[in-house]
């Protein structure tokens, strides 16, 4: 498994953001369309739907934000306070038959990139207007193996390549 940008990619399936556990929401993304896994229910095709946007995605922060959430990761791992969990994300989907919001944890270990972010929202545009397939991520993560998320900045040269093809 693998993330890039707001994508989780595993050998058997694409999400956005972390892939859903037993308590744990999450979005499938395959080439059919979008299915909500644990976090309500719905699944729309890709030819229903006029938009699918992420709102509250972490955002790499300033060098004095950084340090406050290390310092929370640290002070987590010593049992002294900290993050809860993964930052949740709402998947609003907007479909012929109304607006959906849909709960989504991050996958990132604490923050996206603010590029990560924008080019990921971009690849969704293109999953709506049926010019790029899910499958393509799939197919990537076949071709990388699993288990390997990229650094940051191969991560956006994933996605920009993604948004150009």
């Amino acid at each position: 498994m693998a993330m890039v940008g707001l994508f989780w990619v595993s050998e058997d399936a694409v999400h956005l953001g972390a892939p859903p556990g037993e308590s744990a929401p999450g979005v499938r993304l395959a080439a059919e369309g979008l299915d909500a896994v644990g976090c309500g229910s719905g699944t729309w095709k890709w030819a229903e739907l006029s938009s699918v946007t992420v709102v509250g995605a972490p955002v790499r922060a300033t060098p004095g934000r950084q340090l406050s959430m290390t310092l929370d990761v640290v002070l987590g791992a010593m049992g002294l306070g900290g993050p809860e969990g993964p930052a949740e994300m709402t998947v609003r989907v907007q479909a012929s038959d109304g607006v959906a919001e849909l709960l989504v944890h991050s996958a990132a270990a604490g923050a996206y990139t603010p590029r990560e972010i924008e080019l990921s929202l971009q690849v969704l545009d293109r999953f709506v207007a049926g010019t790029l397939s899910p499958a393509v991520l799939s197919a990537w993560g076949h071709a990388h193996g699993a288990g390997k998320t990229p650094r940051p900045a191969e991560r956006e040269a994933l996605l920009q390549q993604w948004v150009q093809s």
